[in-house]
C-alpha cells in the first residue's frame, strides 16, 4: 500500500475525487479497480452516501453494495481519530480493504490544538497518528 496525498483549495473537488476512489476501490481490476473494500474517516462532515450511489451507479455498481463495501466513521476529535486508525489497523489485516482515506488529517489536530502554545503537542500528536498510517501501509 502507499500514501498519497491530495491537497488544494476549498471545493477544488479533493471530496469528490475520495468519494470516486472509495467506488472504484470495489470494481474489478480489469476495470481498474483493486477489488476491495474501501474505508473512509470523515472528520469534517463531508461524506455523502447520495454521491457515492451516484457514482456507483455511474460505474455500473449497486449502489447498495458500494455503500456496504465502505467502511465510514465520523471522527470527533484527534484522539478519536487516532483511535479510529488503530482500529482500521486490524481490519485491514484481513486483506479485504484497498483504500483508506482520511477526509482531512489534519482538521481535528487544527481544532484540538489551535494555539501556539499547543504547537509541541499538536505536532507529536500528528507524529504518532502519521506513523500508525506509516506502519500500516509498510504492512499491506
Amino acid at each position: 500500500m502507499s500514501i498519497s496525498e491530495v491537497y488544494g483549495e476549498f471545493r477544488c473537488g479533493k471530496t469528490q475525487l475520495s468519494h470516486t476512489m472509495s467506488v472504484i476501490a470495489q470494481l474489478p481490476k480489469d476495470m481498474g479497480g483493486a477489488e476491495g473494500k474501501a474505508a473512509y474517516i470523515d472528520t469534517e462532515g463531508t461524506f455523502r452516501p447520495e454521491r457515492i450511489a451516484q457514482i456507483a451507479e455511474r460505474f455500473g455498481v449497486d449502489p447498495d453494495s458500494a455503500l456496504e463495501n465502505i467502511s465510514y466513521a465520523r471522527a470527533l476529535n484527534s484522539e478519536h481519530q487516532l483511535e479510529l486508525l488503530n482500529t482500521l489497523a486490524k481490519e485491514f489485516a484481513s486483506g479485504e480493504y484497498r483504500l483508506l482515506i482520511i477526509d482531512s488529517i489534519m482538521n481535528c489536530f487544527r481544532v484540538d490544538y489551535c494555539g501556539r502554545g499547543e504547537l509541541a503537542d499538536r505536532q507529536q500528536k500528528l507524529n504518532q497518528f502519521l506513523m500508525k498510517l506509516a506502519h500500516m501501509a509498510e504492512g499491506m
